[in-house]
């Protein structure tokens, strides 16, 4: 038979296991604990702070107005070219516009307030503008910058003061861009404003008349 002393020793479990097992059980409920505690508050991942990204504002880029495109290649002085278009200051203090004659044949005749050769054509102007009234439209133009309106009210009085826009050229814009060469240069243009008729000697009554009526018929 053993011994008392030997069936304690046998049965009695030693200090190191009874502290491993002590350690154990411990673990196991702090694991516990932990799951638990996440099972029972669930979170969400932390996900990086959101960056707020504003839109870039629309510019508005306002492009400078493009100009009109002039066909220059059909505006000359020349038989059936679109004449230049001037303005110019009149002896009744007005302003003469070539373009705001269209619709009706128009006259630009180039003088000068102390040409005495210009006088008969200035006549012969008169009296067809008289004849036709409103139907036609007639210019005469200084284009001796030297002249004043005192010198060209002169020049209407000595051609018996003909019903004619009184106009001059004081800065020659109009007698370049026309070439004007000679004094008593005559143009007519037609209803659209092309050039149907031009000469640079004093025109007789009887060429102007037969040109407009082509024209007005």
């Amino acid at each position: 038979m053993r011994s008392k002393a030997q069936t304690q020793k046998i049965t009695r479990p030693s200090q190191s296991s009874t502290i491993f097992l002590v350690a154990g059980l411990g673990a196991a409920i702090i694991f516990g604990a932990i799951v638990w505690n996440i099972w029972q508050n669930p979170r969400a991942p932390e996900l990086p702070p959101q960056v707020n990204i504003q839109p870039t504002a629309q510019v508005s880029v306002q492009l400078p107005a493009v100009p009109e495109v002039v066909p220059t290649a059909d505006v000359g002085t020349e038989r059936g070219k679109v004449a230049p278009d001037f303005s110019v200051p009149t002896l009744d203090g007005k302003t003469f516009t070539l373009s705001e004659q269209r619709g009706k044949p128009t006259v630009v005749f180039f003088m000068a307030y102390w040409c005495g050769s210009c006088i008969p054509e200035a006549i012969a102007l008169g009296e067809l503008k008289q004849a036709y009234g409103d139907q036609i439209s007639i210019v005469a133009m200084n284009i001796d910058p030297s002249g004043t309106w005192e010198t060209i009210e002169q020049f209407k009085q000595a051609a018996g003061s003909p019903p004619l826009v009184w106009a001059s050229d004081f800065d020659q814009k109009v007698t370049l861009a026309y070439a004007v060469q000679a004094l008593d240069t005559t143009l007519i243009l037609d209803h659209e404003g092309r050039v149907v008729y031009r000469d640079e000697i004093p025109t007789q009554y009887e060429t102007l008349k037969t040109e407009l009526e082509k024209l007005l018929q």
